[in-house]
């Protein structure tokens, strides 16, 4: 992939490049009326107003469709993700009718579903609307998920919610180095900046995550694979290793040279490695340049970002965890009280007694992407559509 190719996507949001402005206000706008919301109003899971909303959303949908700005698509190769891919596959085996919205024909990850007479409109993963949901108004806030995990004495890496530069420092200092600067709220990643080791690469680290949003986080560094642990109905369902890319040196060829390599020969289900400042930076916190020539059988990662959109390993590992990880995990549901949740986590060892290690949760997504677990290089597949639509049953 040629260098012009590599700088058409953000290093630092990854495969998943978003529009800088607009989510920096959204994330704004998020976070004010989040807590108005939370603290005065609060009724997003009370009978009425599931009613209200519910009715509302329907005689929105039907206005908007009659005036001819949004329509309805009955072909599932649509979808927009391999999440919503899987739901619909799912719906049909179990004669459930399934449509994709279309604004001014652009297919969006949103749907309706017909069960048991009446249309259910939601985003890529059909909740009951009866079911409990306080838990996503706060669940991807990282910091509130560190607080409410520590209260629990569920294993998650200190946390910290700086306002400013300064705070930023103090917060640093505080910490074992290194850290990690990641936005608030926010996933795949986007914006994260791991292995950082003095206040000049947190400085750097700061105006990264700013551009997206002002509400940074910083949390210490956990050694280890990351894992995402899918919980549905409170029951661990998924255990999903992602690694970042890397290179192992010869003594002879470069950083470079040795992506250029590991590109050429890779599977067919991986993404390339791509260039880009964000790798550069990465390397640049471990002491090293693109053109080095790292020492024979030295491991260079290359990323903070994880799994087979950059280049890495991944893994299903569910049949494989000590016990006792499926007990936290449930107690983990428990506590953020939402009926489909991804968990992300870093440990060394899942196979081994999580008590004896260091290791911790680190964040939580109310939208995960279930297609993770059907996917692995290696494991065996798991698909989480079925648990999904058994929560109707």
């Amino acid at each position: 992939m040629s260098n012009k190719d590599s700088r058409e996507i953000c290093g630092a949001c990854g495969t998943s490049p978003v529009n800088h402005h607009l989510l920096l206000i959204l994330n704004l706008l998020e976070e004010t009326f989040g807590r108005i919301n939370n603290k005065i109003f609060n009724f997003t899971n009370t009978g009425i107003w599931l009613k209200i909303s519910s009715a509302v959303e329907k005689i929105l949908f039907n206005l908007l469709s009659f005036i001819g700005i949004i329509r309805f698509n009955t072909d599932s190769k649509k979808v927009v993700t391999g999440r919503s891919e899987l739901i619909w596959e799912e719906a049909k085996r179990r004669s459930i009718q399934m449509e994709q919205i279309i604004i001014f024909n652009r297919p969006i990850e949103y749907y309706r579903a017909k069960i048991n007479g009446k249309f259910f409109y939601f985003e890529s993963l059909p909740i009951p609307p009866d079911l409990p949901k306080n838990g996503y108004l706060w669940i991807d806030d990282k910091f509130t998920l560190f607080k409410k995990l520590k209260d629990a004495n569920i294993p998650a890496p200190y946390t910290e919610k700086p306002l400013t530069i300064n705070g930023a420092k103090k917060a640093f200092r505080s910490m074992r180095a290194p850290v990690i600067v990641k936005p608030k709220n926010g996933s795949r990643g986007r914006h994260t900046t791991t292995n950082i080791q003095n206040e000049s690469e947190l400085i750097k680290a700061i105006k990264i995550v700013r551009k997206i949003t002002l509400f940074p986080v910083i949390q210490e560094h956990l050694v280890g694979s990351v894992y995402r642990a899918t919980v549905i109905n409170n029951k661990l369902v998924g255990f999903y290793r992602a690694d970042p890319p890397e290179v192992i040196g010869d003594g002879i060829r470069t950083i470079r040279e040795l992506i250029e390599e590991k590109n050429s020969t890779r599977h067919e289900r991986l993404s390339d490695i791509l260039i880009n400042d964000d790798l550069n930076f990465f390397l640049s916190r471990q002491s090293y340049k693109i053109n080095d020539i790292p020492k024979k059988g030295s491991i260079v990662p290359l990323s903070a970002k994880t799994g087979r959109m950059y280049g890495g390993y991944t893994k299903e590992m569910l049949p494989e965890i000590h016990p006792k990880i499926h007990s936290i995990f449930e107690k983990a549901g428990e506590i953020v009280n939402a009926p489909v949740v991804g968990f992300d986590l870093i440990i060394e060892k899942p196979a081994e007694d999580p008590d004896t290690q260091r290791w911790g949760i680190i964040e939580c997504n109310s939208l995960p992407f279930i297609d993770l677990h059907y996917l692995p290089l290696e494991g065996t597949p798991i698909n989480l559509a079925k648990n999904v639509w058994d929560l109707w049953n």
